[in-house]
């Protein structure tokens, strides 16, 4: 299992492409205008098994926060690997690799125009008050002054004592709900429709035409128990997309109730999707592998902010940030990319199983 995973996105997607070459699927790139930190062409890259004419459509998709893009690369290739569609020639799988490729080749959550994707698939005819004043609040001090310890606690501090004002659940939404105020920020969602929202709607046009029923995996990691992969979705348990998605895949767990520890973002991509390609039935989830504690991927990130503001790969100091960012959302262990991998596969059954049904 762990042979799947790739050292950097252009292994990962020279992997993927050769794995597609050979299960003869179609493959379509989208070059992003972009370049990577060593100067690297940029590409999203989606590969269909089954027919373009099918009406049950399986989406795969990796890499929207970029540097969680490792394990879904992974389940991606052995998906190529190990999956085998239904025998009635109705039913597609779709997997769309790299949907943030600057965010993967960087080691960063975000992308090129330092977005938060999953807090970034807004109806931008009218996207409604997108005011946070939480991170407003924080917005200069959750970000490290430098990269050391002593930095990093002054900050935690003074985040401490924001929780202790205002609550736990005000502080977790100020920094994790998404904000529209501060472009250099954390968890910045964008103002006008990125490169990737606009693949994203040029994927649902050129390979969902003839879709009636969809279902679409997204894959994440950095939270939850270590190497445990759990499903999300968006809607109410008990709205007919909840249901499907309990009964596709068993325990679910829903981002939007006020009890989950998930950001429970409005503009995610399961909603990108659904407004890309409006016409089918969509029983969308997030797939998310936990990985170290929570205050460890938080912190790399907030570091992973500060390196944003500080000349980001020309810095001196940019090497040890990024190993941080790995350490919290590509752990190298391999009972963590084993159980990854077989989860992931496992899920992409249920997946398929349940468009049969």
């Amino acid at each position: 299992m762990e042979r799947y995973f790739s050292k950097d996105y252009s292994e990962a997607r020279q992997r993927f492409r050769a794995a597609a070459e050979a299960r003869q699927a179609a493959i379509a790139p989208y070059d992003n205008p972009s370049r990577g930190p060593a100067g690297e062409a940029l590409f999203t890259d989606a590969a269909r098994l089954g027919p373009a004419s099918a009406r049950r459509v399986l989406i795969l998709e990796s890499g929207l926060h970029g540097v969680e893009g490792y394990a879904g690369s992974a389940i991606q290739l052995a998906a190529l690997d190990r999956i085998d569609l239904p025998a009635d020639g109705d039913v597609a799988l779709l997997l769309v690799h790299a949907i943030n490729p600057w965010g993967f080749a960087s080691n960063r959550r975000f992308n090129e125009d330092n977005i938060d994707l999953n807090r970034h698939f807004i109806d931008w005819d009218n996207p409604g008050d997108l005011d946070n004043p939480g991170y407003r609040d924080i917005a200069d001090i959750v970000i490290p002054a430098d990269f050391s310890e002593e930095a990093l606690a002054a900050s935690d501090a003074k985040l401490e004592a924001y929780r202790l004002e205002k609550g736990e659940q005000a502080l977790r939404s100020a920094i994790k709900l998404g904000q529209y105020s501060h472009p250099e920020g954390l968890y910045y969602g964008g103002l006008t429709p990125s490169w990737s929202a606009r693949t994203v709607q040029r994927i649902a046009e050129e390979h969902l035409h003839a879709a009636e029923i969809c279902g679409l995996i997204d894959v994440h990691t950095g939270l939850g128990p270590f190497g445990f992969g759990e499903c999300l979705s968006g809607m109410a348990p008990d709205s007919a997309e909840g249901k499907r998605c309990s009964a596709w895949y068993g325990h679910v767990a829903h981002t939007r109730s006020p009890k989950t520890s998930y950001a429970g973002s409005a503009a995610s991509i399961l909603d990108g999707y659904k407004r890309a390609a409006p016409w089918p039935v969509w029983t969308p989830i997030g797939l998310e592998f936990g990985t170290r504690s929570e205050q460890v991927v938080r912190d790399a990130v907030r570091f992973d902010g500060w390196l944003h503001l500080n000349g980001g790969a020309l810095n001196p100091r940019a090497d040890a940030v990024k190993a941080m960012m790995l350490h919290a959302y590509s752990p190298d262990e391999p009972a963590w990319r084993q159980a990854v991998v077989k989860r992931g596969l496992e899920v992409v059954n249920l997946g398929l199983a349940g468009l049969s049904g």
